[in-house]
């Protein structure tokens, strides 16, 4: 992959067949499937309406994906089309649509716009995280676009969690937890635990403490091309911490003493369709009201 966490390119070429997702929960889900897919037929281009988790053969047809809902949308889609490179324009039905290339209201016109080539590719670094127990992997690496968290379980109580950058020790978080982000999560769940908003095109990874119980540890970035291990230790020989990880929201899994998670770059970024002059301040200022007086 390109060594940038986001590179922009020209989108030049036709789309023969779309993929499009949805949010069900959305009031206007289903008019806005049936709008988008009938201006996609207008205009020659095949499509479908993609099941919660798409077969491989569904994917493998699709040279565009579409998802209607809002950024918890996005991240689900993120995770099918990434390792399979297909571009994805999201088109907002939710509440911020900070990652969407348009609005439903605009979506004809904005079509048009990329069915003509007319818009860029941003291609957005994306993570991949793994459960170490005792030198096995507990399950296959898992992708997310925004974030992996690891904080404190029901029992509310401080963790330990030793960290290193490739092979050098960080540090030993002690707190609720801690949010490994990428530049795009930086606007995320990150952003809420006091962490720096990071330009997308920047290579790094931004580790973000959650309630640390020290003034002392700060959000830190680090280089994105060294994995990141993060062990969970005890202060005490008493202590047995519930711990849970989880990555871009999703429901997560327990960690006992000793397990590391062990997070990386993902080798395919997600490119992420987006109108040709919308720059990331502009989104910035325009979503989050952000350097507004």
């Amino acid at each position: 992959m390109a060594s940038s966490s986001a590179s922009t390119t020209s989108s030049r070429r036709a789309f023969a067949a779309a993929l499009v997702f949805r949010n069900e929960s959305k009031p206007d889900s289903d008019r806005t499937l049936a709008m988008v897919r009938s201006l996609l037929k207008a205009r020659g281009v095949a499509s479908w309406a993609a099941d919660p988790r798409p077969s491989a053969e569904a994917l493998r047809r699709a040279d565009l994906a579409i998802a209607l809902g809002g950024d918890g949308t996005m991240l689900r889609v993120a995770r099918e089309v990434a390792p399979r490179g297909i571009p994805l324009l999201g088109v907002n039905i939710g509440t911020l649509g900070f990652l969407a290339g348009a609005e439903a209201a605009e979506f004809k016109r904005r079509l048009d716009s990329v069915l003509r080539g007319r818009f860029v590719i941003e291609e957005r670094s994306m993570l991949t995280a793994e459960i170490m127990r005792d030198g096995r992997r507990l399950k296959p690496p898992e992708a997310a676009l925004n974030e992996v968290v690891i904080r404190c379980g029901e029992q509310a109580r401080a963790v330990s969690l030793s960290t290193r950058s490739g092979e050098r020790f960080v540090a030993d978080f002690f707190g609720d937890g801690l949010i490994v982000a990428t530049p795009t999560g930086s606007t995320a769940y990150a952003l809420a635990a006091m962490g720096p908003i990071v330009d997308p095109s920047v290579d790094v990874t931004l580790l973000a403490p959650i309630c640390p119980h020290t003034l002392t540890q700060r959000p830190l970035i680090v280089p994105a091309h060294r994995p990141l291990t993060i062990r969970l230790a005890r202060r005490r020989a008493f202590e047995v911490p519930r711990v849970l990880v989880s990555l871009d929201g999703r429901e997560g899994c327990d960690l006992r003493v000793g397990d590391e998670v062990v997070v990386r770059r993902a080798e395919a970024p997600l490119r992420l369709l987006m109108p040709p002059g919308r720059t990331f301040y502009e989104i910035l200022r325009r979503k989050l009201k952000w350097g507004q007086a």
